[in-house]
């Protein structure tokens, strides 16, 4: 691991030697040149941002190339000062995220004092900057405050600079670093300049040293806070949900007090939601009482409170703002533009906290709106999804007003837009409910064979269409595997199964070993026999079909086991997905004795090893695969092994981790029955996260996830504190 805690000439340094987000990082001299020349600065800087600060990403590459850009740019040499300062205030931000981690990788850790040590000779190497004019001068006035070893100099630089008038972006800059770095400023604000005053106020909040007098003056001067905020503080795009960010408590103070909040106030009331377990009582009650202002728009507060944990009154305003929504909008996410409906975000979120009054705006949103068809709907707070995808990901229940608006909105002409026809999604969420409560659907779903053909005839076959045979036999001369698929499960004869063998079958086999009805058949062993083939796949499904075809084999013939259990312990050993599945299979030759001794032995002392050894990807550390194999050790009445210390890492990696919870949560429960030490130390550590004011992170809505966790985490935590 390479540490370069002092600037370095960028040849002195061993580049190849060190990485990047896409490898060794023997370009990066390269890039750091190209700053130099305006021809070349845009492309580097996207190259040095993308590669060596990849997404936030810190690499024993970044310390060394950030203090060379500081080096061009405190020399005045670099052709775009102000987006190479941009640089170095998203390193320096990054920096500080990575500080309040709990890291427990050594590499990592390493890393990251380097690259706090770079910051001081970051700092120093941007300093002569302070005495010039615009945003690189002010950027190089915030880095002093990122420099923990402050040159006694530096107080006296930006107290000369923050007293020069009239005053502007680098004086307020200056006067937010001084205050930052617990300086007296009182000299400089004698004269009672506004704009220098909020900056000072501003720095005590986001520094965490806000007085109640601070909160007040902030709610005194918002309009001039608003434009302050982005020179004294990097990356401050929206003022509420920067002060959310750092201090959710005066966020919430402060927002709730602002008498016409716009839609960046509410926005930031979300945020104070969805960061804050103590402060969101606060900030959903101003929500709440926004939404009932006759001039407040439905959609926005529609928007926000969606993402609130859904308690009686949250619902209720739900409901009520959704009777206000009478037409559909167009959202944008980069170029891309699609439609969506407030009544069926609405309606999404009651459908989420099984409510039953979803099905009225979800109905009158696909009756009333012109683009229906094509409809997006929120599933998380930056995430859309197709309509008809995400009711069938909640497993929508059917009612018969839905199926009434589906089927007008099915109708509609397709979008101009071939990728935004919904069609096939709304076929699919019919096709999840049972064929008596769809029957009035069947006729138009015969017709959408030439508009979605796969999502129709699978439909029509979940149905047992039988009268719609003809149909998709003619649909099936296309020669496309799903509907040839359909085709067979229709008829259940034999020569229409085996053409589908025939077909193109990408990312259509998990289907065909689900729905093949003769699993005698010959030919049928064979091609199962070929996706198990002899080593681990190389994609998720592809392992998924494996897992399933070896299942299948042995079913039918145990000799499958002895030639199949080297597949499959290498899916196990390599720990990725799908990892409960190939666990589970194991489990299951285990239990039926079609394991021989040996294997018995080696599965149990892979088991062992997946919980006290991390298996890892490009993303570090896969948390779900150590939580499944403590389940099973427990399952087969086995000792967890590794050190109290050990096992509670693994749980608490696993309760934190959006994808993992709900296994980490599962394995918590079965520790009641370990030993004391182990109670005692997963106990404390899950503790902490139960009484933390942060939240969980989640796949979906933050703050529903998180008090869906935390009621099922706390009665478990009682019950290994008090056994």
């Amino acid at each position: 691991m390479h540490g370069v805690p002092r600037h370095t000439p960028v040849a002195e340094v061993d580049w190849p030697a060190l990485e990047h987000a896409y490898g060794d990082a023997s370009d990066v001299p390269g890039w750091i040149d190209g700053l130099t020349e305006a021809d070349t600065v845009e492309a580097a800087l996207h190259e040095l941002w993308g590669a060596v600060l990849h997404q936030g990403t810190l690499y024993d590459s970044t310390p060394p190339a950030m203090m060379a850009i500081a080096a061009l740019l405190g020399a005045r040499q670099t052709a775009d000062a102000e987006n190479t300062a941009w640089l170095l205030l998203m390193f320096a931000d990054t920096v500080r995220d990575y500080e309040q981690l709990d890291m427990d990788d050594a590499e990592t850790a390493v890393i990251v004092r380097s690259a706090r040590d770079s910051l001081t000779a970051i700092a120093a190497l941007v300093q002569p900057l302070i005495s010039d004019d615009g945003p690189e001068a002010a950027a190089a006035a915030l880095l002093q405050a990122d420099s923990r070893t402050v040159d006694s100099a530096v107080p006296q630089m930006l107290a000369a600079r923050a007293g020069v008038r009239p005053a502007g972006q680098v004086e307020q800059a200056c006067v937010a670093t001084l205050t930052t770095l617990g300086a007296d400023v009182t000299a400089v604000l004698a004269d009672g300049d506004p704009g220098l005053a909020m900056a000072a106020t501003l720095a005590r909040i986001g520094a965490g040293d806000g007085a109640t007098a601070d909160l007040d003056l902030l709610v005194a001067g918002w309009e001039l806070a608003v434009e302050v905020a982005p020179n004294v503080a990097f990356g401050v795009d929206n003022l509420p949900e920067w002060l959310s960010a750092v201090d959710s408590g005066a966020a919430a103070h402060v927002l709730a007090a602002l008498p016409t909040p716009d839609e960046a106030t509410i926005a930031g009331l979300v945020e104070v939601v969805l960061g804050s377990r103590g402060n969101a009582a606060a900030a959903v009650r101003r929500l709440l009482a926004l939404a009932t202002l006759p001039e407040s728009t439905p959609e926005t507060m529609i928007a926000a409170l969606r993402q609130c944990p859904p308690t009686p009154e949250v619902r209720d305003a739900l409901a009520a703002l959704a009777e206000r929504v009478t037409t559909g909008g167009i959202s944008t996410f980069g170029s891309t533009a699609f439609h969506t409906d407030a009544r069926a975000d609405a309606a999404f979120a009651l459908l989420r906290a099984g409510d039953g009054r979803w099905s009225r705006p979800m109905a009158r949103a696909l009756l009333t709106n012109p683009a229906a068809r094509g409809l997006m709907v929120a599933t998380s707070a930056s995430g859309r999804s197709a309509l008809g995808h995400a009711l069938v990901s909640e497993q929508a229940p059917p009612a018969s007003m839905l199926v009434a608006s589906i089927l007008q909105a099915l109708r509609q002409n397709p979008p101009t837009e071939p990728s935004q026809d919904g069609a096939g999604h709304l076929v699919a969420l019919l096709a999840s409910w049972p064929a008596e409560a769809t029957a009035d659907a069947l006729p138009a779903v015969r017709e959408l064979l030439e508009v979605a053909p796969k999502q129709a005839a699978g439909a029509l076959a979940a149905w047992g269409d039988t009268a719609g045979i003809d149909h998709v036999r003619t649909a099936s001369h296309g020669g496309d595997a799903t509907v040839l698929l359909a085709l067979a499960r229709m008829t259940r004869d034999p020569a229409d199964f085996h053409p589908v063998l025939d077909a193109d079958l990408r990312y259509t086999e998990s289907a065909v070993l689900e729905h093949w009805a003769d699993r005698t058949d010959p030919r049928f062993l064979d091609w199962c026999r070929g996706l198990v083939g002899t080593e681990v796949a190389v994609s998720v499904f592809e392992r998924g079909n494996q897992v399933t075809a070896l299942r299948i084999l042995a079913d039918l013939d145990s000799g499958h086991v002895a030639t199949g259990w080297p597949a499959l312990r290498g899916i196990l050993d390599a720990g990725t997905e799908p990892i409960e599945d190939a666990i589970g299979l194991a489990l299951d030759w285990r239990a039926r004795q079609l394991l021989p001794a040996e294997a018995v032995t080696d599965l149990e002392a892979l088991l062992a090893d997946l919980v006290v050894t991390d298996r890892k990807n490009y993303n570090g550390p896969l948390v779900k695969t150590s939580v499944v194999a403590a389940i099973a050790l427990l399952d087969l009445g086995l000792p967890l092994p590794g050190t109290p210390a050990r096992i509670t890492k693994v749980v608490a990696r696993a309760v934190a981790d959006s994808w993992a919870r709900d296994l980490g949560i599962r394995l918590t429960e079965r520790l009641t029955a370990a030993p004391a030490v182990v109670r005692r130390s997963v106990a404390t550590k899950l503790r902490a996260f139960a009484d933390r004011d942060e939240r969980f992170d989640s796949t979906g809505d933050i703050a529903v996830e998180d008090e869906r966790a935390l009621a099922r985490l706390r009665p478990i935590l009682h019950t290994l504190e008090t056994c």
